[in-house]
């Protein structure tokens, strides 16, 4: 078995070799690998490289769309797959079996049930099996190996019960891999794969299968001229598929670059042992802001400036960091008032949407005897049916008498002044009174039917949910909120809004499915119905093609962009440290790639890891770089520049360096 790895540098366009080789190929059938995130941009540019002739017999598909077409063509699609909800859910009901971890306080808190799904997800991702885990925790001794062995138990009853109800999507590269072993779909085809800095132990499986069955040529950076980190990824790939009997031929990319002088020096020195420095000011533009909101304005400002100036289109340039996060709503709000349309390709956290914040609200207040603060996160949603006069008066009546408890739902009418202990009842103060108690009993009507059911079942607290929210109109006061985004031209929150009536019936279906027979009292079915809304996020398309992309500079990654800017340029965000989430140290991954079971990166492998997402971050535009870092971080802490930005400095001695100052904020057109 034999595998092509062809090979560059940055800048040296491996996606047009790849496509330019797609067209010269003679096979009956020319497929091309990507991650998802760019299956749509390389679409588009396969058919603009080879003309419609030369794109009729070519396919662009991820691992997934792979995993789909071989499930339509063997058989399996229709049977039932865990959403991320679901798999919350069931881990949670085999925590519950498992021996010695139910008495445990730690498993009821949702860190820890998502810990623990990292946990089994690391291990599916680099097939390692829960047997393993066992046998490595059998020869180590003290804490460290009772953690092994809970998480191998955890880890083999979650599986049993998925094979049960429903598979897990983490076990789909696996299937996968067991139906390329025996289908024909790879007759008369060619393979290519582009846009991976790294695979998994699954995705490297199923390129072993795919190179045993058809011609597969791989692209992915690499230097020629011998080891070095910032390709430890595409070198760890080359060991493991070698190690698994198949020859690498290695062939180079010979292609201009296509990048400006400058850049080209940057990708060259970056990461040189010795930095050469550049003749003259170049395309490489450092920025100190005094905080995170300066860096953006300026950005903003300068951004359309390049449009209004030098003839740049939006869907020219990319904004990213190392972690966006942090970013996001401020770039949101500074981008809109600026009039500089951008497209944020991270997708959004539902539990940050007012209508979970409704129901979780809303289960909190009926499990917790109705307090002040949950009542009114729950009625401040805007989403329950009451006007804001509404909601307003009933606030100031509950915060002059202090009402909470039974106070809320007893049978007799509200009788205290509205206005406070001891003053006389006006006509007036008795209409006020009777609206608000008639106010009142609309509100806690069906917040009581939740409260009723204190101890019950999985499924009778989801049922008991879904009635509350069709007593309230839930669905309609959604609907309305998207018209109203809608005709506000906020089309992107319009459409989040959109897919959130349906992420709250799949949570409520798994809730029944999963937890049926399970019997749990009021505060626990709000901890687990919140962790499993936080398995889901909304996503939206950009609303027109001539946007500014934004996002994680992990995202960014072999996007087409003539201008760049990467902001958060400080020592604490670049390299990104901390450790990764789940359950395992980099202890644990040590002890057990000694045993042989190899888990995700060891620290020093995530080191070079992070190297290789600044190189490929630093050498994406073609035109300019700009980077920048804010003095002040958005807590008030003081930041430092990293290591990139100081190198640049000695890169580009004669470089443009500018402080961002207020005057940017000028650039933004009046209200």
């Amino acid at each position: 078995m034999k595998m092509t790895l062809r090979y560059g540098r940055a800048g040296q366009d491996l996606r047009g070799a790849v496509l330019e080789e797609m067209g010269r190929s003679r096979a009956e059938r020319r497929v091309l690998l990507v991650p998802e995130r760019f299956s749509h941009e390389v679409e588009r540019e396969l058919c603009r490289t080879l003309g419609n002739a030369g794109a009729r017999g070519c396919e662009v598909l991820s691992f997934s769309r792979l995993a789909s077409r071989l499930t339509d063509l063997e058989g399996g699609g229709a049977a039932p797959v865990l959403d991320g909800g679901g798999r919350m859910l069931l881990l949670y009901r085999a925590m519950r079996l498992a021996e010695g971890l139910e008495e445990r306080s730690a498993m009821r808190k949702p860190a820890f049930l998502n810990d623990m799904l990292t946990s089994v997800e690391e291990c599916r991702q680099c097939r390692v099996s829960p047997e393993q885990l066992r046998q490595a925790a059998a020869e180590l001794d003290g804490v460290q190996g009772q953690k092994l062995r809970e998480i191998a138990e955890v880890y083999g009853l979650y599986s049993a019960l998925a094979r049960r109800s429903a598979a897990d999507p983490a076990t789909r590269p696996d299937r996968l891999a067991e139906q390329l072993k025996t289908s024909r779909w790879c007759d008369g085809k060619e393979i290519w794969v582009w846009g991976f800095s790294r695979f998994s132990a699954q995705e490297t499986e199923i390129l072993r299968i795919l190179a045993g069955k058809a011609p597969l040529t791989v692209a992915m950076s690499l230097d020629g001229a011998g080891s070095d980190p910032l390709f430890a990824g595409t070198e760890r790939f080359v060991r493991d598929v070698e190690r698994a009997g198949i020859r690498v031929e290695l062939q180079p990319v010979d292609r201009p670059r296509r990048v400006r002088e400058s850049l080209a020096h940057l990708e060259e020195n970056l990461f040189a042992a010795h930095i050469r420095p550049f003749d003259g000011a170049g395309d490489v533009v450092r920025v100190t802001a005094d905080d995170p909101r300066g860096e953006l304005e300026w950005a903003a400002a300068e951004i359309l400036r390049l449009v209004r100036e030098e003839g740049y289109r939006f869907r020219d340039i990319g904004l990213c960091a190392r972690e966006f996060a942090p970013y996001q709503g401020l770039a949101e709000s500074v981008m809109s008032r600026f009039g500089v349309p951008v497209y944020l390709s991270e997708r959004a956290d539902v539990l940050s949407k007012p209508v979970l914040a409704l129901v979780t609200a809303a289960l909190a207040a009926a499990g917790g005897g109705y307090p002040y603060e949950e009542m009114f996160r729950y009625l401040k949603t805007g989403l329950t049916g009451l006007s804001e006069e509404e909601r307003d008066e009933l606030e100031n009546y509950v915060l002059t008498w202090n009402i909470r408890g039974g106070t809320w739902s007893r049978e007799k009418p509200w009788d205290m002044h509205p206005g406070g202990y001891g003053l006389p009842f006006t006509d007036r103060d008795r209409r006020l009174l009777e609206r608000l108690d008639g106010i009142r009993r609309r509100v806690i009507a069906p917040l009581e039917r939740l409260r009723k059911r204190e101890k019950c079942s999985g499924r009778e607290h989801a049922l008991a949910l879904y009635d509350m929210m069709c007593e309230i109109d839930l669905r309609r006061s959604i609907e309305q909120r998207a018209e109203s985004l809608e005709r506000r031209g906020d089309h992107k929150t319009a459409a989040e809004y959109a897919q959130l009536w349906d992420i709250l019936l799949k949570v409520l279906e798994q809730c029944a499915l999963q937890l049926e027979d399970l019997v749990i009292d009021q505060e626990e079915f709000v901890r687990l119905f919140s962790a499993a809304l936080g398995e889901y996020d909304v996503g939206t398309i950009p609303v027109s093609l001539d946007r500014v992309t934004a996002g994680d500079a992990t995202r960014m990654a072999g996007k087409s962009v003539k201008v760049l800017f990467l902001l958060g340029a400080d020592s604490r965000s670049i390299p990104r440290s901390g450790s990764e989430p789940g359950l395992f140290s980099d202890g644990d991954r040590a002890e057990l790639a000694r045993r042989d079971v190899r888990l995700a990166l060891t620290r020093e492998e995530k080191l070079d890891w992070e190297m290789t997402v600044v190189y490929e971050t630093c050498t994406l535009p073609t035109h300019r770089l700009y980077v920048s870092y804010a003095v002040t971080g958005s807590g008030g802490e003081n930041r430092a520049p990293s290591f990139l930005f100081k190198r640049l400095e000695r890169m580009f001695p004669e470089g443009r360096e500018v402080r961002a100052e207020g005057d940017c904020r000028l650039a933004a057109p009046l209200a």
